[in-house]
């Protein structure tokens, strides 16, 4: 593998990372309803789920969803759901205090990053697509190791990024005395995302 190769393969990342969406959202969201540990927690659980994509792109998930329509519907469809639940709990959720327990702030911040990553239809297709350039017959597990940390690490980091951005230099603030309408907002755009989602699919 030359830089060159590899370089291109994480600007592909970089841009895939940045795009906005549910998972902005919710980094977002979490970032400010409760602290930065709970920011950085879904950080890294959402980077784990994109490792996960990763491997199973690798090892070849994109040849499965073109021969096997079934399991991509379901995967699909069971990503949909899941957008559509946490966008109902985020709107309608009451927020009474900002302080939560420790176990909430690190292990469901990060099972809600790490599923929101791993059940999201479009990373499912993102990666098929993105590794498929990317992945040859006759490459080794180095390699292949190597483009998945990178897609993984590379995804942490941006989010992680987000989270001490929105905690830092005064937002932090700024978010807190908005943090009902930004769950809402928040809740909204996965609803809506989720209603274009099952358009698509139907």
């Amino acid at each position: 593998m030359t830089f060159i190769f590899w370089l291109q393969f994480a600007t592909v990342c970089i841009a895939g990372a940045m795009s906005p969406g549910p998972s902005l959202a919710l980094i977002i969201r979490n970032s400010t309803k409760y602290n930065r540990l709970a920011g950085v927690m879904s950080a890294m659980g959402h980077g784990l789920g994109m490792g996960v994509y990763a491997i199973f792109a690798v090892t070849g998930l994109s040849i499965i969803l073109t021969t096997n329509i079934y399991i991509f519907k379901s995967i699909q469809l069971a990503g949909i759901v899941l957008l559509f639940i946490y966008g109902i709990l985020f709107i309608f959720q009451k927020n009474e205090e900002l302080k939560i327990e420790n176990n909430q702030k690190k292990f469901n911040s990060f099972l809600q990053g790490f599923s929101i990553s791993i059940l999201n239809p479009k990373i499912l297709i993102w990666f098929s697509a993105v590794f498929s350039q990317f992945v040859i017959s006759d490459s080794t597990l180095l390699i292949n190791s190597i483009l998945v940390l990178t897609a993984s690490i590379i995804d942490c980091i941006w989010y992680i990024l987000v989270a001490l951005i929105v905690t830092s230099y005064g937002l932090k603030d700024f978010f807190q005395k908005r943090i009902n309408a930004i769950q809402k907002i928040s809740g909204s755009l996965l609803v809506i995302i989720s209603i274009l989602l099952v358009v698509d699919f139907f």
